[in-house]
């Protein structure tokens, strides 16, 4: 896929985080499938939407807080992949996949602010003129969708134009797995291991045995 196609598809992916029902297709390990398939390699897709979906386990949109953006996250380094892969026609290098995915988890929640900000403003006028309800959802809709248009057109014309180093496939992946596994399990810690959820992970345990014994 170009340029173009994948930032317009992450766009378009990116308006189920908040616009258009939240039905978990921007989750990194469904959105990382989608791209993957229609790149001619869902296997790679998964894998690098389930890394990023470990990194971000314990991000949770609670109230007014704005994690960082494990959506954008997910789109922006599988559609690295994909464009590296294009460009070198090898293994593209998994940690510059991951700087990526990282900074365009940064950038997208100052995005994700700047969006909240507009539909505010578009919300406040039409409290001043409610005949015009379709007009603001469609702008809500659509400052959505430039977020996500800006932000990943920006980070995948970086990527086609610089050049990158390319290390061994071998430790290529088992470096990246091994940063992965740590954030995971400190993510897990931090989201199970409170007193809090601990009862859930203790009831959830208790399942999982019955469901394997009987």
């Amino acid at each position: 896929m170009t340029i173009l196609g994948l930032s317009l598809l992450g766009a378009i992916i990116l308006l189920d985080k908040y616009a258009i029902g939240e039905f978990g297709i921007s989750q990194p390990i469904i959105a990382g499938t989608i791209i993957g398939g229609l790149s001619g390699d869902i296997r790679t897709g998964i894998f690098i939407g389930a890394l990023f979906q470990m990194i971000f386990l314990a991000n949770l949109p609670i109230g007014r807080d704005v994690p960082p953006d494990a959506q954008g996250a997910g789109i922006a380094g599988c559609g690295s992949y994909f464009i590296l892969k294009q460009i070198n026609q090898a293994e593209p290098n998994l940690i510059i996949i991951f700087l990526v995915g990282i900074l365009a988890s940064i950038l997208g929640s100052f995005f994700d602010i700047f969006v909240r900000h507009i539909n505010e403003q578009l919300y406040y006028r039409f409290l001043r003129n409610n005949s015009r309800l379709y007009l603001y959802h469609f702008l809500g809709i659509l400052t959505s969708f430039l977020r996500g248009m800006v932000l990943l057109l920006a980070l995948f014309a970086i990527v086609n134009i610089l050049r990158f180093p390319i290390i061994t496939e071998s430790v290529n992946k088992e470096f990246l797995m091994i940063i992965v596994v740590s954030l995971s399990i400190a993510n897990g810690i931090y989201l199970y291991l409170r007193k809090q959820s601990f009862y859930f992970l203790i009831i959830g345990a208790l399942c999982t045995l019955a469901f394997f014994v009987l």
